[in-house]
Parts: structure tokens; sequence; C-alpha cells
């Protein structure tokens, strides 16, 4: 069976700053144990409650923190925040347990403030709390304490801590001008055998700030030779050079990222500084932005691996100690993006400058976001507007196509893939997508040749994708063409994704094709198992059962598919078949 999905699978074409995040990567393989904050999943809602059942009067403490548990179970976590706080002003209820419920919530909102101060309670009732003295470090570096960091940190060497506390204690004694310290706090990530780029890039960063700018540059390269070139190296090597007055090794290292489209805003940026009269030159790192850039670094890594709340408070951290900083803020709006929280996200996605290198990324994602609250429209425009403005680029207009054919618009997306692959100089196998996505498009409005072209061209281009296997092995199926081949194919995606159940679906009806029903019915038996509230996949198996003698198990199976909300067309077929029997039913 062909998945009805609007968005089969691997077409998910978004754009949450990879490059940014990609050379972190590899020094977060340590296999360590990692500390888990332990506050239930927070996902959408921010708007508060207006009361219950329309009452103006409000409800007393417990009922603020029954609403307030009722809220964060179903990812209200800012309502859950303001009930918990309501209740937690009745001394009676302000209890240990209530504080470290409201300084998870505030953390994993971005409420340092509010955080802080649930952390004082908890800690004057002689209770703990998650990433305390994470907190009170970072605390400490925003209020200038840099003395005070060490002795915090000093128990904390495991899980995320490993990585994080020598990075947070050598930016404090920077903070002290005291580059030997800083570098000597650094160095234990080496003596702990922690992956080079983070020890390397903050290296760079610290001899940057305390004056030795041949090392910072050597250090730069050496992330560079490590993890390869990113955006945000681009961005902080850049700046290091510009700083120095060496605006031609700055412009050249963007010219080079031009190409992959963030370099032509960094370029023109650098260009504006230069020429001013005098020239602006780009500030260095304090201790606060240094420590930032940590938190940052390893929420982007964590993001990429999970997106559990961890990746939320270390962002907000983050820009706790340095407010507005865009790569920042994108970490924190793709965290949001997975917990569905879409007008959340866009509002992070739309603070960043337009003239930023990452405003291309943030627009892509706040069209995804516009189609997923309902403003299709206005997604569709925002991604015209960004097709004209890169007009050399395909991504737009793929997503484009994408997200016309979520809401069956199949013509108009055939036109925005069209439009897409005409802008690819060079077809690649990445390409492969593309074509898979307009051959859906073509088969949905019966331009089967046209398809059948893409389809072919897809696995020309990737032949081991189980989808495009299934999705023309199927049609070919059910055309009654090319059974063989269809077979070898469906069965050949089954063998790489054997737990999809359309795919299971589809060699199951196709051995039915062939009349080998006792295969059949096995097949679909499992498609079932694995589909059970699919109306497609269980009137298959009650057509294989009928076929080999089961009839009763049959009308069940085709009673439980007129059950499960079939389209007309197949209700129309099962209401016959349940009057007449199968064979009746085809005969009419």
């Amino acid at each position: 069976m062909i998945s009805q999905s609007p968005r089969p699978y691997g077409l998910t074409l978004r754009t949450v700053c990879t490059r940014c995040t990609r050379f972190f990567t590899l020094f977060y393989t340590l296999g360590v144990s990692v500390l888990i904050l332990t506050a239930p999943a927070m996902a959408q809602a921010i708007h508060p409650a207006n009361g219950s059942g329309g009452s103006n009067e409000a409800p007393g403490a417990v009922g603020q923190y029954l609403a307030g548990r009722h809220a964060e179970q179903v990812g209200q976590s800012l309502t859950a925040l303001q009930y918990y706080g309501a209740a937690a002003r009745e001394n009676d209820l302000s209890t240990a347990s209530l504080q470290k419920r409201i300084y998870i919530l505030a953390l994993t909102e971005g409420r340092i403030d509010e955080a802080l101060i649930a952390l004082n309670k908890i800690e004057s009732a002689g209770a703990q709390a998650p990433f305390a003295n994470l907190v009170r470090a970072v605390q400490a570096l925003k209020l200038n304490d840099f003395a005070r960091v060490d002795d915090i940190l000093k128990t904390e060497t495991k899980g995320l801590m490993r990585l994080l506390s020598p990075v947070l204690k050598a930016w404090a004694k920077a903070g002290q001008n005291d580059r030997p310290g800083a570098l000597k706090a650094l160095a234990v990530l080496k003596e702990k055998a922690a992956p080079g780029p983070l020890h390397n890039l903050h290296a760079a960063l610290i001899e940057d700030a305390l004056g030795d700018p041949d090392k910072a540059e050597q250090y730069f390269l050496s992330v560079i030779a490590q993890a390869g070139m990113s955006t945000r190296i681009t961005q902080l090597l850049g700046a290091h050079y510009e700083r120095l007055g060496q605006y031609d090794k700055a412009e050249k290292l963007y010219t080079a990222l031009a190409a992959k489209g963030e370099g032509a805003a960094m370029l023109a940026l650098s260009q504006a500084r230069r020429n001013a009269t005098p020239p602006v030159r780009q500030e260095t790192f304090r201790a606060q932005d240094g420590a930032a850039e940590a938190l940052y670094n390893i929420a982007s890594v964590l993001q990429a691996q999970s997106g559990d709340n961890r990746v939320q408070v270390l962002a907000y951290l983050s820009l706790y100690l340095r407010p507005n900083a865009e790569p920042t803020q994108i970490v924190v709006a793709a965290a949001l993006d997975f917990k569905k929280r879409y007008r959340d996200a866009n509002a992070l996605y739309a603070k960043i400058a337009p003239g930023s290198a990452l405003s291309w990324g943030a627009r892509m994602n706040m069209a995804s976001n516009l189609d997923r609250i309902g403003q299709t429209d206005d997604a569709l425009k925002m991604l015209a507007a960004l097709a004209k403005e890169r007009p050399d680029s395909e991504t737009p207009l793929t997503q484009m196509g994408d997200i016309l054919r979520r809401h069956d618009r199949f013509k108009e997306a055939t036109v925005a893939y069209t439009q897409a692959l005409a802008r690819i100089k060079t077809i690649g196998v990445r390409h492969w997508t593309i074509f898979y996505a307009r051959g859906i498009a073509y088969e949905q409005t019966q331009r089967w040749p046209l398809a059948e072209a893409d389809f072919l061209k897809a696995l020309e281009l990737s032949p081991q994708q189980p989808l495009t296997l299934n999705y023309l092995g199927y049609s070919w199926v059910d055309q009654g063409i090319n059974l063989d081949r269809a077979l070898d194919m469906i069965a050949k995606a089954v063998q790489l994704r054997p737990r999809d159940g359309y795919i299971v679906d589809s060699l199951g009806w196709g051995l039915y094709r062939m009349g080998q029903f006792e295969d059949a019915v096995k097949k679909l038996e499992r498609a079932v198992m694995l589909r059970p509230a699919d109306p497609v996949i269980n009137d298959h198996l009650g057509d294989a059962l009928w076929q080999v003698g089961r009839t009763r198990e049959a009308r069940f199976q085709w009673e439980r598919a007129k059950n499960l909300n079939p389209d007309d067309a197949l209700k129309k077929s099962l209401d016959n078949k349940l009057k007449n029997g199968l064979d009746a039913a085809v005969a009419l």
C-alpha cells in the first residue's frame, strides 16, 4: 500500500542551523552518563487559562495547584508555571516539591530569574535541584562574580558538566584577565580525553580576547581541520580577522561560504563595517560571551541528537548571559518546533535580523510553521519571496511543493517541483526526493506516464530507497502490470523496512494480485498488526481471507475497515462486499 501521509517519509526539508552545529558533534561522542532533567515533557500552549466553567472567581490554592498539574501534563508549561506560582504564594502549599516544579518549568521556559528564586527556596528547605550548580555558576558569571565560579563547579565532573565545567571555569579566569589560568582550566578537557574542537575553539576565543592573535588563529584553524568549516566557525574566525583589520582574510572566508548562501550576508555586513568611517571593529568576547558560547555549543549538539528539555535549559542559560544571540535563538526556536509550539518558535525566528546570515534558514522554518498553524497562503507567499531572493536555490520551491502536496494541491505541486528541478545545475543522489515527490503529485493527478518516469529516475539516483520501491511497485501491482518486477521491488522495500505496515501491505497485495492467496493472507495479517487502524489494509486482508475460504473472518475485516473512517469510494465498496460477498461485488 502507498502511504497516504501528505508528507512521505524522508522529505522533511528543515534548515535548523545544521551548518552552525555540525562541527560540534565531533566532540560530543564521550559515551558518558548525562544528567537528565526530570521534568515531564513540555509542549505547546503558552496562554494562561481563564479559570474554569466560565467563572470569574479565582480558584483556591489547591485548585491552582491541580490546574498547574493538568496544564503541565498536557504540555502547557507557561500556564502551569502561572498556576504553580499562584499556589506557591499560599504558605501551606509552598513546599520544596512545588518549588522544584516551578524551578524546572522556569528553566525550560527561559525565566532564569524566577528559577533562581525557586532554587533559593528549594535549598533553604534542605532539598536539591537538577543543574543547581550550573545555574549558580551562570548567575555568578552574569554578575561578574568570577572568583566564585571555580568553587561552585569544583564537584561537577560528570555528564554534561564534564564538558561545561572546564570551559566555564576558563572563562571565569578570563573575566579576571588571568590568561594562563584560563588556558590551564581549559586544558582539563584534554587531560580527560575530551574531543578537541571544544577545547580548541575556546582556546582560540580566549587567546583572541586576551591578546595573542597568532595563537588564536592557530586554534581556529585547528578546529576547521578537525571538524570542517561551518557557518558558526566562519562567523567567529571572520570576526577575529576583522578585529585585526584583516578584512581581506575575513571576506575570503565569507566568499567561500557564499556558495552555500549564508556567506553572502556575512560578506555584505563585513563590507559595510569596512567602509564605515572609521571602520567598525567587531567586539572581542567578554567572559559572559565565552560562557554563553559554550552553553550554545552543547545545546546545539544535544539538539542534533535528541529533543529533550536540556536543549532549552542550556540555550536559555546562554541567552541569559548573551541576550539576543541569533544562533542561540535559532536553537531555542528549533526546540520549540520539536514540541510543536510553532507560534512561539516563529516569534523567535522573526527576531533574526533580515541581513543576518541566519535569516534565510529562519524564514524557511517560519514558512513551514505558518502552514502548520493554518496560514498556508502566508507560508506560500514567504516561500515565493525566498525563491525570488535566491534564484539559484531550489530549496524554497521544493518546500513549496511539499506544502501544496500536503494540502492535496497536486497540480500546483508539480509546477513547484518542476521549477525547483530547473534550478539544479547537476542532478545528484540527494535530488531523488524531488523526483519521488513530483512522481506522487503526477500520480495523484492521473498523469501516470510522467509519474512513472519520475519514480524510475528517483530509483536511478538512489536504488535502495524503500519509499520509491514501494510506491512504484504498488502502483504497478494496482494496475496489474510488471507484476514480477513490482513484487521484487516491494520485497526489497520490506527487507529495508520490515516494520512498515504500508510496505508490508504492498507485498501482500502484490501476492494477492498474482493469485498467491495463502501467502497474501500471511503478509496482510502482519500488515494489519503493524497498521491496525488503516481501512485499506484491513480491506485488503478481508479480500484475501475471502479467497481462501475464511469468509466469516473476511466479513469481520471488512466491517472493521468500514469503522475506520474510509473514504467514500472504499466505503461504497465495503458496503457492497458486506452485502453480496466478494465475488458478487466484483461482478457488480
